[in-house]
């Protein structure tokens, strides 16, 4: 028996211990989030919702806003200005379409925002993906959250529908890996920036330094909640999350969109990236053929229990929330595992990230 013996033992036993404890504050989170929000009214809401082409205003989840049940909601559709830009279409009484003015070496999507945050009709603004559907009790469960101390609500996204294996492969990828962790993030207390869904005071940002004071951040969800965490104000996750439909997918695309998240969380959360590959399926195989001995038990059995036990908790996980769940889930989640060790490895050495049609330099944060 020798001390690596005993290392990786241990190591086997705490990230099953993670995959089992992520596993049920998932499944906790809901109640404990209800119990630290408020209960106050429905206040009144300006939605954001930044597009790269004009054609996106007409997205199913966008034009659900329309028919959307919550009391005094503001729409705010923004594009970039081009020099030719087809005509604005008429989005109703309560949505407006204007164009914004690009400014140079910023984030696209916050220079998309800083017009839309000033003409808001209401203090309280939620900045929505083009892609995320937003429910009036998914509105209701972030403004409950949005409590004294509290800066910025996040909904966490699930991936809904996939179309095909490729899509089912993301779905594991955002629900049962990122969803399962930010939501056991979210039952201890904690939270974090999430794009997909985000609502704070216009009042708390214009205090703490407004949009332009993160202009060049790459990853504008994490760089929001950390702008608003220096002004004494922390982020948490509502109890309500929020969807986005899948339907059908290609591997370039899913590689590119989680290689720009990996790269994105490199930057602002360089503790959580390293970590990354040392707590996913692969490490546990290893682990477990490493510390079998110390365990006193036979290491092919240890491994074949860790391949089976991995997915069988997250097909428990997706079982439980009514999150996408088909035959080859099972296939999708070994397959994602893996896939991760590349995709960190990828984002790690990378240099440029490809944003729509912007190329920003990874090393100075500017394009």
């Amino acid at each position: 028996m020798t001390p690596l013996a005993g290392l990786a033992g241990l190591w086997w036993a705490g990230l099953i211990t993670l995959l089992l404890g992520s596993t049920v504050m998932a499944l906790l989170q809901p109640v404990l989030a209800r119990r630290r929000a408020g209960q106050g009214a429905r206040a009144p809401v300006s939605v954001l919702v930044p597009l790269r082409r004009i054609e996106e205003v007409d997205s199913e989840a966008n034009r659900a806003l329309a028919d959307l049940d919550y009391p005094e909601l503001e729409v705010l559709f923004s594009v970039r200005r081009e020099p030719a830009h087809p005509p604005l279409p008429e989005k109703g009484k309560r949505a407006r379409v204007f164009l914004t003015t690009p400014i140079v070496g910023a984030n696209p999507k916050i220079a998309n925002l800083i017009e839309p945050v000033e003409a808001a009709v209401h203090d309280l603004l939620l900045i929505k993906d083009t892609a995320t559907v937003l429910l009036p009790e998914t509105l209701a469960a972030m403004v409950a959250s949005l409590t004294p101390g509290v800066g910025l609500v996040a909904a966490v996204p699930v991936a809904r529908r996939p179309g095909n294996f490729a899509a089912t492969l993301e779905a594991s990828l955002i629900n049962t890996y990122g969803g399962r962790m930010l939501l056991a993030l979210s039952a201890l207390g904690g939270g974090a920036g999430i794009g997909a869904a985000m609502l704070l005071r216009r009042s708390d940002l214009k205090a703490a330094g407004g949009l332009r004071a993160i202009a060049h951040a790459l990853a504008d969800d994490h760089a929001l909640a950390k702008l608003l965490q220096r002004h004494g104000l922390r982020p948490v996750f509502a109890a309500a999350t929020v969807d986005q439909v899948l339907g059908m997918r290609r591997p370039g695309e899913i590689w590119r969109r989680h290689l720009r998240w990996a790269i994105c969380r490199r930057l602002e959360e360089p503790l959580a990236f390293v970590v990354e590959p040392l707590i996913g399926l692969p490490a546990a195989c290893l682990t477990a053929l490493a510390g079998a001995a110390f365990l006193g038990l036979p290491s092919l059995s240890l491994l074949i229990v860790t391949l089976l036990a991995w997915p069988a908790a997250e097909c428990l996980l997706a079982w439980r929330k009514g999150w996408p769940l088909g035959w080859t889930m099972p296939s999708a989640i070994l397959l994602r595992e893996m896939l991760m060790p590349a995709l960190w490895l990828h984002a790690l050495l990378a240099r440029r990230l490809a944003w729509g049609t912007t190329t920003l330099n990874v090393a100075a944060g500017r394009r």
